[in-house]
């Protein structure tokens, strides 16, 4: 038996082992087809190639995609061949945010926490497929996931088939990370620590399901982030600050689970724990960097929880080296339980969230410029700002030279709402929010955290006040920002 053939435990499921091309065979036009992976990583690589390739031949393919929160590389694969009719539930490729905002591409935005009930309730019409990547398949039919779960238990659960791709590039190491569990409600789910294991190592699903098994190889592909600018320097210091005077103010001797995001901000925060005083660090995300493998691997961090893992070159050869330490430390859980409404608060993670604006009052867009062109999915932000046991919402408080001040009188598309952002940080400073009236958010937003907007957003917020009511909006003004940026290209109503 080869080492392929032995990643598959199941002397009658290795009869299924096909080319990509005949397991492909099975995905039609008009078809809903889910994929595997949770942001860049564990995704498919052959099944989409094929795919591709199928409509630059000629052939009329148009499915509905459903994934977790962005598998750039899938749709960007996808998206250029022109094989994507409907997307769900997040992207982040800007081909696809110009496809979704020139009407070509069907985008239906969902919170990853509502994607298990959904797909449960049949939202979505019969999911036809569901493709994923593996390490392997155990004896009695389990899949064994690759760097991300995110949806998968749920997806392959939902779908009336499953193609399995076994690659044999994945660190096989991978398997000793997850840990899968499936509510079953009414039940509460046991997870009480950020490393606690309460699962499995593999998704049950039923051996009839599969009905094609492919051998692929290649990582996934990954971005390093690029350099923090210096507004994101003075984000990251001013949010340390913050962190000590709250650890000074509650007397607590470590900070709760940390929740961070992606790109160059996150990267800079995560990067300068290992700077700061702080220790015995733990991770709850929705997916890690290699900064966040970093860390844990040289101790700064004791635990960290998470839907997937961007393996980086960088974090390759992290697991290569530092494999054993890691394997007590580092969880690779499903969705249902990284974005979990009862397991984020039972936890208390301070959760730290950005956008593309907000409004004095602190409600936020993280996704539509100027309110109409979606540029990125929500995902999961809002469940964790809504849930957290402190959320913090951090952004530059400019943008475009100064062409666009990211405070505004009212935001033109929200995701979360001001109920659920307890701190503001700008590379101005700190606007602590919690306790405070609509009034005097407002002024402690401006005063705090703006910058050359000061006084334009003193001006409008006091004229708003005088005008009455607890939540003072001036109708024909609050949008005016944004309709001087579409006709001037600045905010500035000077």
């Amino acid at each position: 038996m080869s080492m392929a053939q032995e990643r598959i435990q199941s002397a009658a499921l290795r009869r299924l082992v096909t080319s990509a091309e005949n397991a492909a065979a099975r995905i039609h036009s008009g078809m809903t087809v889910a994929f595997g992976g949770y942001t860049s990583a564990g995704y498919p690589k052959a099944i989409p190639a094929v795919l591709a390739a199928r409509r630059a031949a000629g052939e009329d393919l148009r499915i509905h995609a459903i994934s977790s929160s962005t598998n750039t590389p899938i749709d960007e694969l996808l998206g250029a061949a022109g094989v994507l009719q409907r997307r769900t539930p997040m992207f982040s490729s800007r081909l696809l945010a110009r496809q979704a905002n020139s009407q070509t591409l069907e985008y239906c935005e969902q919170q990853m926490n509502q994607m298990p009930r959904l797909l449960r309730s049949g939202a979505f019409g019969r999911i036809e497929v569901a493709v994923v990547e593996a390490l392997g398949i155990t004896a009695d039919g389990g899949i064994i996931p690759t760097s991300a779960i995110g949806m998968e238990p749920s997806l392959l659960a939902a779908a009336e088939e499953i193609i399995v791709e076994i690659n044999l590039s994945q660190p096989e190491l991978l398997a000793e990370f997850h840990d899968i569990y499936l509510p079953q409600r009414p039940q509460p789910i046991p997870l009480t620590r950020t490393a606690q294991r309460i699962g499995k190592s593999c998704i049950p699903v039923p051996s009839g399901k599969i009905k094609a098994i492919v051998y692929s190889s290649g990582l996934d592909e990954t971005t390093p982030p690029a350099p923090a600018r210096p507004e994101q320097k003075a984000i990251a210091q001013n949010l340390f600050n913050f962190l000590e005077l709250e650890q000074r103010r509650t007397g607590m001797h470590s900070l709760p689970p940390i929740q961070t995001g992606f790109g160059n901000l996150a990267n800079e925060i995560v990067n300068s724990f290992s700077s700061s005083h702080f220790r015995d660090i733990e991770f709850f995300c929705g997916g890690l960097q290699a900064a966040n493998l970093r860390l844990l691997a040289e101790g700064t961090v004791a635990a960290a929880s998470c839907g997937s893992v961007e393996l980086t070159p960088e974090a390759l050869r992290l697991l290569d080296s530092c494999g054993d330490a890691l394997r007590k430390r580092l969880v690779i859980r499903n969705g249902e339980i990284t974005n979990n409404a009862e397991v984020i608060s039972r936890l208390g993670p301070i959760t730290l969230t950005s956008g593309i604006e907000m409004d004095i009052y602190g409600n936020v867009n993280s996704s539509h410029i100027s309110g109409s062109r979606v540029v990125n999915g929500l995902g999961g932000g809002a469940n964790f700002a809504e849930n957290a046991g402190l959320s913090v919402l951090m952004l530059a408080s400019e943008g475009k030279q100064g062409a666009i001040s990211t405070i505004v009188p009212m935001v033109s598309h929200q995701d979360i709402c001001e109920h659920d952002i307890d701190v503001v940080i700008t590379e101005h400073g700190i606007a602590d929010l919690r306790g405070k009236t609509d009034i005097e958010r407002a002024r402690t937003i401006i005063e705090n955290c703006s910058g050359s907007y000061k006084d334009q957003l003193r001006s409008y917020f006091n004229r708003a006040a005088a005008a009455g009511g607890h939540h003072p909006i001036l109708l024909r003004e609050a949008l005016s920002w944004h309709t001087a940026l579409a006709e001037n290209g600045t905010m500035r109503l000077e």
